[in-house]
């Protein structure tokens, strides 16, 4: 790359040889070879439109980065991909920068959709089955596991907690199979499937030291202001917030005063005393004695509780068991009136 220089005419041969990294200066008579990384870099360069801030965010040299431009230029036989007048801080693309970026990102979703597919295949080969559930929520799913494994004693299960933002990434680049968390089915996201298991209805669980303060059936302007055990973020406290705002005779003031990372914390709060906290009806059947349940009226619409998973990826016989057992559990969990009594 050159200050504003004339763009020559562009030479449409394909690299001999693609690798995901190396060095990429293997090529014929000198000619660098250009590598899936070195495409990375490039579309680093391009979203910043600068050499330095490109290499500044990869961690890597200035000269390093430039380099890489450089050698792509040379494999591809174009004068320059990016072009930047003296003085300027950020340069323009070329229309052959321009068309390399899309191809460039054409082949590493090829490559990372190649590589996703590999490894189910391989994970196959040892019938392991790979869950992702958000924080909290492995408890809902622990009785089909444990059912699962039962009647596959063989199956290798591998189960990690993810953030909303998290889980979805991680089905995406196979690092996991089977995804339980809340969904929105008019609006399945990019190259994800969802299988609806069912709405999440609200209750208002209470410390049983200030059940008296509450009737069997509340509305959000009786918890106006009382300081209440809330989640930190995610879906849930957002239709929460909105439901304060907009019901009927309000705006309210929703009081979060203790702010938690997941629902089981969240009765572990409630049960010590710290205040009443609005939770999903599954909750329902995991909590304490020191707990009481309230009906929530005029409660936020209810959440979908789902399971996501790769478009086009066919379920392995043992993930479509597990399916079918977490629709069973979640029926009985949605229909059942109170909490279970500890043992």
């Amino acid at each position: 790359m050159k200050h504003m220089r004339k763009r020559g005419r562009s030479a449409a041969t394909a690299p001999a040889v693609m690798r995901d990294g190396g060095g990429g200066r293997g090529g014929v008579a000198g000619v660098p070879v250009p590598t899936l990384d070195a495409l990375r870099t490039f579309l680093s360069i391009a979203e910043q439109r600068s050499v330095q801030a490109a290499a500044r965010r990869s961690g890597r040299s200035r000269a390093t980065a430039m380099r890489v431009l450089t050698d792509l230029e040379r494999a591809f036989g174009v004068p320059a991909l990016l072009e930047r007048a003296p003085g300027q801080r950020v340069g323009v693309l070329t229309p052959e920068g321009e068309e390399l970026v899309r191809r460039a990102r054409a082949i590493i979703q090829q490559w990372d959709e190649w590589k996703v597919a590999t490894r189910d295949a391989l994970a196959r080969q040892h019938a392991a089955l790979r869950i992702g559930t958000l924080p909290g929520s492995f408890d809902l799913i622990a009785e089909p596991l444990a059912e699962l494994r039962a009647e596959y004693p063989e199956l290798v299960l591998r189960v990690t907690e993810y953030t909303d933002e998290r889980l979805q990434g991680a089905i995406r680049s196979g690092a996991v199979d089977l995804g339980f968390g809340t969904v929105t089915p008019t609006d399945a996201p990019a190259r994800l499937t969802i299988d609806v298991l069912g709405e999440l209805g609200w209750s208002v669980i209470v410390p049983r030291a200030q059940a008296a303060r509450f009737g069997a059936s509340v509305r959000l302007r009786e918890l106006a202001g009382v300081p209440m055990v809330v989640l930190r973020d995610g879906p849930a406290r957002e239709r929460i917030e909105l439901a304060f705002a907009e019901a009927e005779g309000g705006p309210f003031v929703l009081d979060a005063a203790f702010e938690v990372g997941s629902t089981p914390r969240m009765v572990e709060l409630v049960a010590k005393g710290f205040g009443p906290a609005i939770v999903s009806r599954f909750r329902l059947a995991f909590l304490p004695a020191e707990v009481v349940v309230r009906t929530l009226v005029d409660g936020p619409p209810p959440l979908r509780a789902g399971v996501l998973r790769r478009r086009g990826a066919k379920p392995s016989e043992a993930a479509a068991r597990l399916l079918a057992l977490a629709r069973a559990r979640f029926t009985e969990l949605a229909t059942q009136p109170r909490a279970k009594k500890p043992r």
